[in-house]
């Protein structure tokens, strides 16, 4: 926009607008003919704008929540934006994530490429019938090689198998597709990857209740893939462990690869040590039977360290966990060199599980990054009481390497914790879930071999999510001022379940902490009836 527009008058008409005075289109296309924007903007720019405006959230292939309502009402702007929005093909790539948004849509654009989505968020209402026209054009659109993106999510299976159906070649010979990515799930979708080639194909994701005549297909027809997520249910026709790995072997470049549910075979393997190369894998996801999964990673040639991985086995035995998880855990953690500049580790117990996620630390106050980059958890046979699954945690946890460990959380006992962060004495951030504060909180044994020390020498931010009282705040207040001794500076949050705290404890941890968050809904009504609630100190 220039300077000679006239800004003031703009503003003017707007307000009319507002206000309802006088007659709205003209007012409105009065405003518009003041917008520089109409001429100044070349239509290429322009009409790349408006693409951004309809896209999808999340974007392609990500499950996202479809257009926005209004997403073109820009045609509605001006007879100028209208001309340039019917010039731009990309604007009607995608035909919308409902059969009702496809009808309207498909013959606004041949030409540019189409994404095809049906998203089970958007299925309800009148069923509309994939036929006719729509029909003919989707055919035709797959046999030109102008379809794109294949992300269908529906109820109705038998409106998935119809548009698989327009989408597969006649005949029994193999034609390729140009297809990038497909997402499909609770469809037999044997006749598609086994009529088509897929030279361009770089996301592919299949999940629920997929059928597969044979997974034969789907290695030699899939070259180019960087995504793979598998996530079927367990049927008669799942992959065995070489069909897998002829999947996985056919497609080098594979950068990002989740396999969940029953996709990991249980059979023993084919007896053969071929060792599949993903030497560009930076995402590993397994989710699975404990000797499958190990089975499987044993077979992978994969980058010693990636950006993320996550292994969660079920079916595990306590002697598992530490004479093969607990080991695997050490072993990659200290090959990862995030972990020399300082780790976080959070563990859990709970039942049957015990996990562990190792992230890089936050360096925001008082808060544990939990975005982990290596997550490792496990389901055992029996359900084990507290104590033992305390003891299981602290044992898993001791695999990482502690002497780097700068940020500690978990949901274990006070007994476990002051077991294990003595053996981690660079921990600066400490995030502990449902803790009892009673006495001797945080502290040592008076009588033990670390009695007069501090169990947290280099502790600078404590965080305490739905803490449990004992009896009432001074066990923490006398954590507080045995830790702060010495001139020793940290900060405490407090979040999570709604408790009341004492005016009088508020005063007191203020004047002993560096920072105070109260990140919490307060309990009006004080528990011990050591004081009425003064909402001005809080």
């Amino acid at each position: 926009m220039g300077p000679e527009i006239n800004i003031h008058s703009i503003r003017d008409l707007e307000k009319q607008i507002e206000e309802g005075t006088g007659d709205p289109i003209q007012l409105k296309r009065t405003r518009n003919s003041l917008l520089n924007i109409s001429t100044r903007v070349p239509p290429e720019i322009l009409g790349a704008i408006f693409r951004w405006n309809v896209i999808p959230d999340g974007g392609f292939p990500l499950d996202f929540g479809g257009l926005q309502k209004g997403s073109y009402n820009f045609l509605l702007v001006c007879h100028h934006w209208f001309e340039v929005a019917s010039h731009t093909p990309e604007l009607w790539s995608f035909w919308g994530n409902t059969l009702r948004q496809w009808s309207r849509r498909y013959r606004c654009s041949e030409t540019a490429p189409a994404d095809l989505v049906l998203s089970r968020y958007h299925t309800t209402g009148p069923h509309i019938i994939f036929g006719g026209p729509l029909r003919d054009a989707v055919q035709d659109r797959a046999a030109r090689g102008t379809i794109r993106s294949v992300h269908l999510q529906s109820r109705r299976r038998s409106l998935l198998r119809s548009i698989l159906s327009s989408l597969t070649p006649d005949g029994e010979e193999v034609q390729s597709s140009s297809i990038e990515s497909i997402s499909l799930r609770s469809v037999d979708v044997s006749n598609f990857f086994a009529r088509c080639r897929f030279p361009k194909l770089w996301y592919l994701h299949l999940s629920r209740g997929i059928t597969f005549s044979s997974w034969e297909y789907l290695g030699p027809h899939t070259t180019a893939l960087t995504t793979l997520h598998l996530a079927i249910e367990e049927t008669s026709h799942n992959p065995s462990t070489s069909q897998l790995l002829s999947i996985l072997a056919s497609n080098p470049r594979l950068q990002d690869v989740t396999l969940s549910k029953r996709t990991i075979p249980r059979d023993n393997g084919d007896g053969s040590t071929f060792r599949v190369p993903l030497h560009n894998l930076k995402r590993l996801s397994l989710y699975g039977p404990f000797q499958s999964i190990f089975q499987l990673l044993y077979r992978l040639d994969h980058p010693e360290t990636m950006d993320e991985i996550t292994l969660s086995v079920s079916g595990c035995t306590v002697g598992e966990i530490t004479g093969t998880f607990g080991p695997y855990l050490r072993d990659y953690l200290r090959r990862d060199r995030r972990v020399q500049d300082g780790v976080g580790i959070f563990v859990s117990s709970y039942g049957q599980w015990v996990s562990i996620q190792a992230s890089t630390p936050s360096s925001v106050k008082g808060r544990i990054r939990r975005a982990a980059f290596a997550t490792f958890s496990a389901m055992l046979q029996e359900n084990l009481p507290p104590p033992a699954g305390d003891k299981l945690c602290i044992d898993f946890a001791a695999y990482a390497p502690r002497e780097h460990v700068v940020s500690f959380g978990g949901d274990l006992s006070m007994e476990a914790v002051r077991g294990i962060v003595p053996t981690m004495p660079e921990i600066k951030e400490l995030c502990l879930t449902s803790a009892v504060l009673a006495d001797r909180f945080l502290q040592p044994d008076p009588d033990g071999p670390l009695a007069n020390t501090k169990l947290l020498p280099s502790l600078r931010h404590l965080r305490l999510e739905d803490a449990i009282l004992d009896d009432d705040w001074n066990h923490l207040l006398s954590y507080l001022a045995h830790q702060t001794s010495g001139r020793q500076v940290i900060s405490l949050t407090l979040s999570g379940e709604p408790i009341h705290v004492c005016k009088g404890v508020i005063s007191d941890i203020k004047g002993l902490v560096d920072e105070f968050v109260l990140d919490l809904r307060l309990d009006e009504e004080c528990p011990f009836d050591y004081c009425s609630m003064d909402e001005e100190v809080y």
